[in-house]
């Protein structure tokens, strides 16, 4: 029997999942100007804007390595030679986030918004936060107010659909999705997101032409498109598709243990007992790699 994930867990498995790839986005920022908006030179000196500048790259590289608690520390430095340095104060949120520090984090996030009231990034990142919380209407008022000051930003539509994804808001989930699409019609992740909403709708067609939409973009670069897919052709039952795309995962991604799981079923449920062994012994060793 294939896998099946109930629209709770998917939600939460959705989520958890497109909540990296927002916040890992939001650390491409460009670095800033000696002079960044709402901070005059005339309250700062060239030596600390040089050194905070320094601090932030620094931070930026150690973050782009997922070693989160030196990013912090280069943050910090950036953050005392310049005070008002936004970029510096959001970036550490988004690490905090990525730690589930999620009171620092909205610290920081408020002292960005101290410096800029209608900073995007901080807002985006701060309804993130609070979803975390359980404080989800003042996560969409913030996310909310990101979006009337940047309605043609992607990311920030992406991430409203994922917060509504987690307070089980499918339909309103979809329009944000939608609009993330419609503002970048190559961005993968929300077409995946959409279809993992449809899926749970039982909007099988249309999730389907969403995976298949993903593929085409990325190919074989986006694996979770391929196994997702596998897993719905074979909640429809059309065994044959889904070992096809199951077979894909297993090449692109021989250490995918749930992949090698699911193709022993559906070997057995085609006869093929003989393949169903050899997939499950592969399944057999890959789990036990991974204790």
């Amino acid at each position: 029997m294939a896998m099946y994930v109930n629209n709770r867990n998917l939600a939460l498995l959705l989520y958890k999942c497109c909540l990296l790839l927002v916040i890992s986005a939001l650390f491409n920022i460009e670095p800033p100007s000696l002079s960044p908006s709402g901070v005059s030179l005339s309250s700062r000196t060239l030596l600390g804007a040089e050194d905070a500048a320094k601090w932030y790259r620094f931070g930026n590289n150690k973050s782009a390595q997922e070693k989160y608690e030196e990013a912090i520390e280069y943050y910090n430095k950036a953050i005392a030679a310049d005070p008002g340095f936004a970029h510096a104060w959001n970036n550490k949120g988004n690490v905090l986030s990525i730690l589930k520090r999620y009171d620092e984090a909205l610290e920081c996030f408020g002292k960005v918004l101290e410096i800029n009231p209608d900073d995007t990034h901080a807002l985006s990142g701060r309804a993130n936060v609070l979803t975390q919380l359980n404080r989800h209407d003042e996560a969409l008022e913030s996310i909310n107010k990101a979006l009337a000051i940047d309605p043609k930003h992607a990311y920030i539509w992406f991430n409203k659909a994922n917060i509504l994804v987690k307070v089980d808001r499918p339909d309103e989930a979809l329009k944000a999705f939608d609009k993330a699409i419609d503002v970048n019609p190559g961005f993968v992740n929300a077409i995946l997101g959409k279809a993992s909403v449809l899926t749970a709708l039982k909007k099988h067609y249309e999730a389907l032409e969403c995976y298949d939409m993903a593929i085409e973009i990325a190919g074989p670069e986006v694996i979770a498109a391929f196994y997702e897919k596998a897993t719905l052709l074979n909640d429809l039952g059309r065994y044959e598709e889904a070992l096809g795309h199951y077979d894909m995962v297993t090449q692109l991604e021989p250490e995918f243990a749930d992949a090698w799981h699911e193709k022993v079923h559906i070997l057995k449920k085609l006869g093929r007992d003989e393949e169903a062994q050899e997939c499950l012994k592969e399944y057999r060793e890959v789990s036990s790699n991974r204790h």
